[in-house]
This record gives structure tokens, sequence and C-alpha cells, in this order.
């Protein structure tokens, strides 16, 4: 099941590239292979969490990660009967929330490169076993 999905996927970035390199213009093709990869964490991660272990690990990287934004909401939740300190972890999660759900911020590729890391250690595990 594994194999094939990579086998499909490896398929898929292969014709992607034969197409880059098919493109005569050099100008075009240098940005079209700085696009290529620059989108490959994506298109792997989106192609890849058919596949229930990667979504798994996806999600469970995405909670690690994102730790920096509810520890502090649970804190003031738990916390609920001191108000100075109520407010303050608020304040804390929603700062680091607007941090990284703006724009240009590593976050998701953060996210996607650690859960293709994983998955990759995970692969390798299966495959020597």
């Amino acid at each position: 099941m594994l194999k094939n999905i990579e086998e499909k996927y490896n398929e898929q970035a292969n014709k992607r590239k034969e197409k880059v390199k098919a493109e005569p213009n050099k100008v075009k093709r240098a940005f079209k292979w700085i696009w290529f990869w620059l989108s490959f964490p994506f298109v792997w991660i989106f192609y890849n969490i058919r596949d229930w272990r990667t979504a798994v690990i996806f999600s469970i990287v995405f909670v690690i990660v994102s730790s920096e934004v509810w520890v502090p909401y649970l804190i003031g939740v738990i916390c609920w009967s001191n108000e100075t300190l109520r407010h303050t972890m608020f304040g804390i999660g929603s700062a680091c929330w607007l941090f990284w759900a703006g724009p240009g911020t590593p976050f998701m590729v953060i996210c996607i490169g650690l859960t293709i890391g994983i998955k990759a250690l995970f692969d390798k595990l299966h495959k020597d076993a």
C-alpha cells in the first residue's frame, strides 16, 4: 500500500520534472524549477495525506508545534479565578497565534517538513523490518 502511493507520487513528480525540462525559454525554465522545489513539500503532503498514517503524523506534529498557542489558552482557562493571570495568558496565546497564523511565517512549512521526515523514518524502519 505505502509503496504504491510512493510510486504514484514519484511518477507524478517525474512528469512535472519532464514538463519543466521541456520549457525552451531558460528564464521561464528557471522560474519553473524554483516553483517546483518551493511547492514540493505542499504537493507531497497533499498527495500523501490520503494515507491515514500520514494524516495521523501530521495531526500529531501540528498539535505539538502549535502547543506554544494552546498551552497559554489552557492555563488561562484552568486559572480562571486569577483575573490578571487569565488575561495575561489569553494575551500571550493570542499574540503567538497572530504571529504563527500571519502570512510569511514558516508554521505550515515546519509542520510539513517534520511530517515528511517522520514518515520517511517510519518508511525506512518498515522497509528494514
